[in-house]
């Protein structure tokens, strides 16, 4: 069956002192991994370490773990290796710093380093979304619309023991089901991709169309009530009819002064153009700039739309780049590119054959994957900063409109001053003079009207938009709900089946572990029953909770589209006053299974005991000392 690639294993956990000194360095393997001591040797310590560096919001150290200074993980994801860094500190929602490379590069390199913050914005990536596009997962969010973090999908992947044996999940004090479900159904891959994004895209078009309709029904509204014009349509034709208007009137003035008796320019007159003069001169000097800005803004969003383009193809031609490596492999040049001649045939494995050089396949994939991630970073900002540009412009454009009315007018006082040559009015003209200012006054509104038109043209195109998409996306839903129910309903009878199987193998310590049937789980409640039982002893409590969360690992190495990461860890498999044999026994079967996917799909397990079992302790399958009072985890 095919499966799906995306995992992550541990390949190194490292831990410093203040002082930089390693308090604990060692290397983990694929399969199983077991961290053995007698108890207060600082097993859970270490567990914790490995929740902390994937990702886990942690700040409950102890004092031994107070004296480090900094965690290192280096891990393999989606065949690329990945340095992590974090800082140990008793603050929640800590940053991570990534490095694209092994351990050993990284320590030495202080420039390729990125630090990500814990939680995500529209300004910035958090290190989860970067993890998450390293293991080729989508941003998930859950149906109350918050992000699901490398945090929550741990919840499900690290059996601590402090959490309630009756608790699926580690146990939070802030826990929404709606996170659990969400959770739930990524790691299972209950759910299609496309699927997902066509609900995440459905439930903001849903809500973008709500807030517009109710802005565009508010100002309908409000120019209805006011009898202003709700078109631009009506809007033109009411200004096309107010700047007829205002050169009838001015045209009136005229024909009336050329009429009468031409005599000396009043002092007063002077003094009008030079008032005139001296407002319209900055008001033209805000056009000019306004002109002028748009103009910039307009090649600046060119500019960003063919950036935003090409970093987009370059991504694409990433993962080309990848895919070709991936699928064609070693392809070995038999010719010289630049001569034709024959190349020799003895190059040394791991070595180019044209340059001899030595071969890094997995510094290459790192190195490829960081580019692009770099890139795709690049590409989110770029996006931001142009969404943010297309506003000012269509704030400033609008603008525009206004300013060259008031220029308008201006000028068009400007040369009637400068023409006027009476120094006394007659009562028709003062008349006109009030019918030409009020027509000014009435322009001055309608072009202040007109950015609110716009602003409802826009909202009316939107709303249509929206609309068209929104009947689209539940159509879309609607054909794929089916084929994401199909595989809910695969991903829960396998669960169910491994975790009989695992409770049958259990000592006869608890009856209806032999007889089991029927196992049950809710992860939207954070419970679990067998056969409609879910009260059984403390330390057969703890073997059932075992069972269900091996039997979901293992249910993944069997079921291609399930996406949980092929990696879980389990701190201290004999809590809650397991005895010895039963817990060995356990040990010793998950040893069995994990060996029986050897030669299948390759995955990791790291647990946790003090009471290991003879057959299986100093082997390979071991992690660091056998642990003690006078030899701890941390060496500080």
């Amino acid at each position: 069956m095919t499966q799906d690639n995306s995992y992550i294993f541990l390949n190194r956990l490292i831990v410093t002192t203040h002082t930089g000194a390693y308090a604990y360095d060692e290397l983990f393997h694929k399969g199983v991994n077991i961290i053995r001591g007698k108890n207060s040797s600082g097993k859970s310590t270490i567990s914790n370490f490995i929740f902390y560096i994937l990702g886990g919001d942690y700040n409950n150290w102890n004092a031994e773990s107070l004296k480090c200074r900094e965690v290192f993980a280096e891990v393999s994801i989606n065949n690329a290796t990945y340095t992590l860094k974090r800082t140990i500190t008793t603050s929640l929602k800590q940053p991570m710093s990534v490095f694209w490379g092994n351990f050993e590069q990284a320590k030495s390199d202080i420039i390729n380093w990125k630090t990500f913050s814990y939680s995500q914005s529209d300004e910035r990536l958090s290190f989860s979304s970067i993890l998450f596009k390293a293991l080729s997962y989508t941003e998930v969010r859950s149906e109350s619309d918050n992000n699901i973090t490398l945090h929550q999908l741990l919840r499900l992947i690290y059996i601590d023991q402090d959490s309630p044996t009756q608790c699926l999940f580690r146990r939070e004090n802030f826990d929404l089901p709606a996170i659990r479900q969400a959770v739930s159904e990524m790691l299972l891959g209950v759910y299609d991709d496309s699927l997902y994004n066509g609900r995440l895209t459905l439930r903001k078009a849903n809500k973008d169309y709500d807030v517009k309709k109710r802005e565009f029904d508010s100002l309908t509204k409000l120019y209805s009530q006011s009898g202003n014009a709700t078109s631009i349509t009506e809007l033109n034709k009411n200004i096309e009819f107010l700047n007829k208007k205002l050169n009838d009137t001015q045209l009136d003035i005229t024909k009336i002064k050329d009429g009468s008796q031409k005599i000396k320019i009043s002092k007063n007159s002077i003094t009008r153009v030079g008032k005139i003069q001296k407002e319209l001169l900055p008001i033209k000097q805000k056009f000019r700039e306004l002109n002028s800005e748009v103009y910039q803004l307009d090649l600046d969003i060119i500019d960003s739309k063919y950036f935003i383009e090409m970093l987009q193809k370059r991504v694409i031609e990433l993962n080309n780049s990848i895919l070709a490596k991936k699928v064609l492999g070693e392809l070995t040049l038999s010719h010289c590119p630049e001569c034709l001649n024959p190349l020799e045939n003895h190059t040394p494995v791991g070595h180019c054959s044209l340059c001899k050089q030595s071969l890094d396949e997995d510094e290459e994939r790192s190195h490829a994957k960081r580019l692009k991630q770099e890139i795709e970073i690049q590409i989110k900002e770029s996006q931001g900063l142009l969404i943010k540009k297309e506003r000012r412009i269509v704030e400033k454009r609008s603008s525009l409109p206004e300013w060259k009315s008031k220029i308008n007018i201006l000028q068009k006082d400007l040369d009637l001053a400068i023409s006027e040559s009476q120094s006394s009015r007659d009562n028709k003209i003062d008349d006109l003079y009030i019918l030409k200012g009020n027509t000014e006054k009435e322009l001055e509104i309608l072009m202040q009207q007109v950015k609110g038109i716009d602003l409802l043209e826009l909202l009316k195109k939107e709303l249509s938009e929206l609309k068209l998409l929104i009947e689209n996306l539940k159509l879309s839903i609607q054909q794929k709900d089916y084929s994401q129910k199909v595989n809910r309903d695969k991903a829960m009878m396998q669960i169910g089946i491994n975790t009989v199987k695992i409770l049958k193998s259990d000592l006869d310590r608890q009856g209806e572990f032999m007889n089991a049937r029927k196992v049950d789980i809710d992860f939207y409640g954070d419970s679990f029953s067998l056969d409609g039982n879910f009260n059984f002893s403390a330390s057969s409590n703890t073997y059932f909770k075992n069972a269900i969360r091996f039997a979901i690992f293992f249910s993944s190495l069997q079921l291609g589209f399930m996406r949980y990461p092929k990696f879980i860890f389990c701190d201290n498999m004999e809590d809650k006053g397991m005895e010895k044999e039963r817990t060995q026994n356990l040990q010793n079967l998950i040893v069995k299974i994990s060996n029986s996917f050897s030669d299948k799909v390759e995955h990791q397990i790291i647990f946790s005991t003090s009471m290991i079992a003879d057959n299986l302790n100093n082997t390979p399958y071991c992690v660091g000392d056998d642990y003690d009072q006078n030899n701890k985890t941390l060496k500080v």
